[in-house]
């Protein structure tokens, strides 16, 4: 069984036992978190519910294994009229989700 679950406006497909990486959730490593959002329920080779926009009664229950942080991105601008250059980074946040349960 699959689906297909929106968490703070993105999307994700997600499977029994797989693991998932979200933008990082505010919660202990080894919480469990409820999504309610659920946009598609499937199975393979059965009817697939289609929720308008979200399937009732659909839910996915995860647990949080772990918290990592992303690769390097590097940003960087140059205005050549003025012989100015400006170079940012970051490294995004991760939380890294077995997905326990889908209900549907």
């Amino acid at each position: 069984m699959y689906a297909i679950l929106n968490d703070r406006g993105r999307q994700y497909k997600v499977r029994e036992g797989e693991l998932v990486q979200l933008d990082a959730l505010g919660v202990q490593k080894g919480a469990t978190v409820t999504f309610d959002q659920v946009l598609l329920l499937g199975q393979e080779g059965a009817q697939v519910k289609i929720g308008t926009p979200n399937v009732a009664g659909a839910s996915v229950t995860a647990v949080v294994e772990e918290h990592i942080k992303g690769p390097k991105l590097i940003a960087h601008h140059r205005v050549w009229t003025n012989s100015k250059a400006r170079r940012r980074g970051h490294r995004s946040q991760y939380s890294v989700l077995r997905i326990q349960k889908i209900e549907g």
